[in-house]
């Protein structure tokens, strides 16, 4: 996933990279997914636009209480 916008903590990559060594490839061939993409988009909704209770736009999605750090 990429992220973009003048309030986001650029220059790095977020998340746990699992290598591309053959047996830690998702089917022997993809990259595992590593985070969750409801994180990330969860932490703009929240930071950015206010919305505190991701349960309304994400039904049954059980974010822990720490950050990525990804918007500012």
């Amino acid at each position: 996933m990429f992220a973009m916008g003048g309030r986001l903590c650029g220059g790095r990559v977020y998340g746990r990279w699992p290598g591309l060594a053959p047996e830690v490839l998702y089917e022997g061939r993809d990259l595992d997914l590593t985070t969750d993409f409801r994180t990330v988009c969860g932490e703009a909704l929240s930071r950015h636009l206010g919305q505190k209770d991701l349960g309304k736009v994400f039904p049954g999605f059980r974010n822990s209480s720490q950050t990525m750090g990804l918007v500012v």
